[in-house]
């Protein structure tokens, strides 16, 4: 699913780790660190919320859809999840640099919950479905604000010692609101206004958000780059334990990476486009972010209710085990496994596991269907039981890696002077591309001819077509610098691309440190004074 992990510049560590005090975390920086993560909530309900409501008979009555799906509810159902696509794309490339670096996160932040609650009041209201779409397109550009906001405000606020777990309290809520979700769908499923009262808690979610984000303070990073030091030390001294000696180092730090973003500036979009160093790297940052989507996360999250309905599966259980697995497997991985065994073997092995499962899990469908005497398709008991099983892989498959892997390895080798543009491109790619063609694909595939099976096969293949992508174009970057994580994607030709899987395949180096002298690359300064790459000689593209 589409969580946008943006990690920021982060507030450097401080001499003694960035601990309060010295030896004791601020519980303040802690308590303020969840509340900011409640807007990961957003983006995980919104998303988890739909499912179940499509199925739900009270709503098709109002949307005038029929009991079985046909082009027409088809089409429009893309739409209802495109439109929260589109607007979260817009926003998350255009809010970074128009309203979190200018106006600071937290009035991004509350901007982007009064949204989310405006567009969970036009949804639940929503009398046709021109209404629930742009209920759902307001409600994406709230979502697309916080989650650019959201794990900007958490980094810089957060000692180094916690940051990483901090930050991942982000994905985890994404997580967990995707089961609220279901659960409540679960009681309110045959309610004449249940789908109302479903979509509604949107609104009691943005409104609470946006109230209790009043009473916290911006970011000392963000005060500090608009010059109101005396307010960033007092603010960074509160969140240390009133040291205000650890937090005037600590600022001192944060001014000389302000200073250094400063000396390097940003690249021009010419630059990410046209230097091969840049364009390769953002390209395949770009890749990462459209496979996370297009091998068919959003379609189980989004079209779970309607997948399981076309079986003939039902209960609490079929709804659960999904989102449940989806959050073990994210808790296992963001806090226990990436930073032991390494992004690398975490992304090959998590996209096998999905490829695996979903080509099992579509194949027993296919062998196993019938029909029962209404015509509807329906699964033998224990074929329902392999095929759940199948998704609850799947779904920890994609949790365990790519859930929150995609987004932590784009902001690890994107180089400092193309991050910001080359990150937002990729968030548009995840939002846009990459969700439009799957909420577009997953329920024509369910209404055809193959069904449910078809649609479960077809997103098996993909993932398994991205298994040697990511063997042959993913560099480990556990536990390095981004001075040795950049030479290690500095190819620009076809002869440095066949260099580059070839280190891949040997030890998962990449280009390795020899990338400059290979390309015959010299760093040096543009007029202004500004770092670029330089080449004594720029090799043929690919």
């Amino acid at each position: 699913m589409a969580a946008v992990m943006q990690q920021p510049a982060q507030t450097a560590e401080a001499p003694d780790g960035g601990l309060a005090g010295g030896d004791h975390v601020n519980w303040r920086v802690v308590f303020l660190c969840l509340f900011v993560a409640n807007t990961g909530l957003f983006h995980g309900y919104d998303n988890g919320v739909v499912s179940e409501v499509f199925t739900m008979t009270s709503f098709r009555e109002v949307m005038g859809w029929p009991a079985v799906d046909d082009s027409r509810a088809v089409l429009q159902k893309s739409w209802v999840l495109n439109g929260f696509n589109v607007g979260a794309a817009l926003a998350a490339i255009c809010c970074g640099h128009l309203i979190v670096d200018r106006h600071g996160r937290k009035p991004a932040l509350i901007l982007g919950s009064l949204l989310f609650a405006v567009g969970g009041a036009l949804q639940s209201a929503a009398v046709s479905g021109a209404m629930l779409v742009l209920g759902r397109l307001v409600a994406g550009v709230g979502v697309g604000i916080t989650s650019c906001a959201g794990p900007a405000y958490i980094a810089e606020v957060a000692p180094a010692s916690i940051r990483g777990a901090m930050v991942g309290l982000y994905q985890s809520n994404i997580c967990l609101a995707i089961v609220g979700a279901s659960v409540l769908n679960y009681f309110d499923h045959d309610l004449a206004s249940g789908w109302r009262w479903s979509l509604a808690v949107q609104v009691i979610l943005g409104v609470a958000t946006a109230g209790g984000l009043l009473f916290v303070k911006d970011t000392p990073r963000f005060l500090e780059s608009v010059g109101r030091s005396g307010e960033a030390l007092k603010v960074l001294s509160s969140l240390r334990n009133g040291d205000e000696g650890s937090a005037a180092r600590e600022l001192a730090m944060v001014r000389a990476e302000l200073e250094e973003e400063r000396r390097v500036g940003s690249a021009t979009w010419s630059e990410v486009l046209l230097n091969p160093y840049f364009r390769n790297v953002v390209l395949l940052g770009c890749l990462f972010q459209f496979f996370q989507i297009i091998t068919g996360i959003n379609a189980i999250v989004s079209f779970g209710g309607t997948l399981f309905e076309a079986l003939g599966i039902h209960g609490l259980t079929s709804a659960l085990l999904p989102s449940v697995a989806f959050v073990i497997g994210n808790s296992i991985g963001s806090f226990v496994l990436v930073d032991r065994v390494g992004r690398r073997s975490l992304l090959i092995f998590g996209m096998l596991g999905m490829a695996v499962s979903m080509l099992l899990g579509g194949s027993v469908v296919l062998a196993t269907r019938e029909l029962d005497a209404s015509g509807t398709e329906r699964l033998p008991a224990a074929a329902g039981i392999v095929v759940i099983a199948m998704i609850f892989v799947y779904m920890f498959s994609f949790g365990v890696s790519w859930g929150f892997g995609a987004w932590l390895y784009i902001s690890e080798i994107m180089p400092l002077r193309v991050r910001g543009k080359a990150v937002g491109l990729c968030t548009g790619v995840n939002w846009g591309p990459a969700n439009v063609i799957s909420d577009f694909v997953a329920p024509a595939l369910i209404a055809g001819p193959a069904g449910p099976g078809g649609m479960l096969l077809f997103f098996g293949a993909l993932s398994a077509l991205v298994v040697p992508f990511t063997v042959l174009c993913t560099p480990e970057t556990k536990g390095k610098t981004l001075e040795e994580i950049t030479p290690m994607f500095r190819f620009a030709s076809c002869h440095d691309f066949v260099r580059f899987v070839r280190g891949n395949l040997r030890a998962g180096e990449g280009m390795g440190a020899a990338a400059s002298k290979a390309a015959g690359v010299t760093i040096g300064k543009s007029d202004s004074g500004k770092p670029e790459v330089g080449a004594a000689e720029v090799p043929p593209v690919c």
